[in-house]
């Protein structure tokens, strides 16, 4: 069964805007790659199939800097991540970039990576997921699987039966092994969540031949998760009388091996994160975006003023979410939730429920693994990746887990929260990503303030009495198999919908340096 972590997929990672699938993604593909070369890499090439999702958006969305930045390990945060690229040949790194079809690819988010350095060769065909989520499908021509939460190990260069007598030798310490053929012949590649000991490492590798080894580069899964669909959870709910976010946190504890102390402090450092974007939104203290001028402030002036028409928490929700997004769409610090075009919904709803309702405290990070439980089941089901099915498994799922978020807060039910969640997949069901200019800010901006109003909203619905008819388990295949549908037009590739008005087509670019 698929694993999925809270912390590694859902609510995080922590990183730069404008869009996890072309941001985080990449970076933890370039640095998994690195960690497999085990040298400093001098020359590396990305190839990106002419019609997908990356070939259009990867200087926009700031692919290039994050694949670069991964490979010379610096992290997302660096203060020098937009001058990365600049900055490469003096660390050593020659790397270009270009489009070009590949026999491989056979994702929106595929790319093959030619790496070397000190006198090794890598061969690695990836695919970014969504939501910073990641999978190497092959190094060297050899199946590999890599999605980064699990140490790995590739053996080439030795005849069949010496890789069998390795492999029984990994398996012995508990590594998971399958013996393949790649483009040097036939290999070994392996796969454990506990690092191989450095004597083993020796005894594998010794005789000249080919061996890499990597770390990773997520919080390593080696337990088991509590429960894998939504009845299982609402039954151990029952239970043990627990709430949504009680449940997602035990789950996490048990998938991880990390005590429930530690994970709600860690909710609470990425809580900041989020906070500290919306603060930053509202008070300009951001880069210029590249299409539009800031709004949040503005708007935040005239609801204090008492200018709009309805106002209330709802609209500072809104208002406080487009805040959050800005601070992404300028390449700010934000966390994922679930992912980048979508990281001003939670935030703009966490900072709503502390602010005007005073939830705080253990509380309020509660409500974010209330959040995490809904964004669980989509991606065990689904995807986070508006590449394959659109916005609404982006903003929607945000959605979602907000007004999971705002049940929990509210002392609603773990099934209150499961219903609401389900009543805003409902009304998004089949929005399209039609991103405008290839920019991760129209109509991205007024979709997180919408779906940050609409989690308040379909919460009290189902707080009310309202009767969700659908539940969210049969709601998220509903969504997957719609997204699945979409024309490729319409999945991020800004070839259809809004991005084809000619309005959209001819707005001026803010920022003077952007390509």
């Amino acid at each position: 069964m698929k694993k999925v972590s809270i912390l590694n997929h859902v609510i995080g990672p922590v990183m730069r805007g404008p869009s996890s699938s072309h941001t985080a993604g990449p970076w933890r593909i370039g640095r998994m790659a690195a960690n497999l070369l085990g040298a400093p890499p001098e020359r590396a090439l990305f190839i990106f199939p002419p019609s997908s999702s990356l070939a259009v958006c990867f200087r926009d969305q700031g692919s290039d800097l994050a694949f670069a930045a991964g490979l010379l390990g610096r992290p997302l945060t660096d203060p020098d991540f937009s001058r990365i690229l600049s900055l490469a040949p003096g660390l050593g790194l020659d790397i270009g970039f270009e489009k070009a079809p590949f026999p491989e690819a056979d994702h929106p988010n595929s790319s093959l990576l030619r790496l070397s350095g000190g006198g090794r060769e890598l061969a690695i065909h990836s695919r970014s997921t969504g939501g910073g989520s990641f999978e190497i499908a092959s190094v060297n021509g050899c199946p590999a699987a890599i999605t980064g939460e699990s140490y790995v190990l590739l053996l080439e260069g030795r005849r069949e039966e010496e890789l069998k007598h390795a492999a029984a030798f990994a398996e012995e310490r508990g590594w998971e092994t399958s013996l393949c053929r790649g483009s040097g012949g036939p290999a070994l590649f392996g796969k454990s969540s506990a690092p191989l000991p450095e004597t083993a490492r020796e005894t594998i590798a010794r005789g000249g031949v080919s061996f890499f080894y990597a770390e990773p580069v997520m919080l390593p899964m080696p337990g088991a998760q509590l429960f894998s669909g939504v009845s299982e959870l609402l039954s151990l709910a029952a239970e043990k009388g627990w709430s949504l976010g009680r449940v997602a946190l035990a789950s996490e504890a048990s998938l991880l091996g990390v005590p429930e102390k530690d994970l709600m402090e860690e909710m609470g450092l990425r809580l900041d994160i989020m906070l500290t974007a919306v603060r930053r939104g509202l008070a300009g203290d951001f880069p210029s975006m590249k299409l539009l001028p800031p709004m949040a402030e503005k708007l935040w002036n005239s609801e204090k003023g008492g200018t709009l028409f309805t106002g209330g928490p709802h609209a500072r929700a809104a208002i406080r979410s487009m805040a959050a997004l800005h601070v992404s769409s300028s390449g700010g610090v934000v966390c994922a939730a679930p992912t980048g075009g979508a990281a001003g919904v939670l935030p703009g709803v966490a900072a709503t429920l502390a602010e005007d309702f005073g939830i705080a405290g253990e509380r309020l990070l509660l409500s974010l693994w209330a959040a995490g439980a809904v964004g669980y089941l989509h991606d065990l089901k689904s995807t986070f990746a508006a590449e394959v099915a659109g916005c609404q498994v982006e903003i929607g799922a945000a959605g979602a887990m907000a007004a999971a978020a705002v049940t929990e807060a509210a002392g609603g039910t773990a099934r209150q929260g499961c219903d609401a969640a389900a009543t805003v997949f409902q009304n998004v069901m089949g929005s399209v990503c039609d991103l405008v200019q290839g920019v991760v800010e129209i109509p991205c901006h007024s979709r997180n303030a919408s779906l940050a109003s609409q989690a308040f909203l379909c919460a009290d619905l189902v707080l009310g009495g309202y009767e969700n008819p659908v539940p969210l388990d049969e709601t998220i295949d509903a969504v997957d198999s719609v997204g699945r549908m979409l024309p490729e037009e319409l999945r991020c590739t800004s070839r259809g919908g809004l991005a084809l008005c000619p309005s959209a087509r001819s707005l001026p670019r803010l920022d003077p340096g952007t390509n």
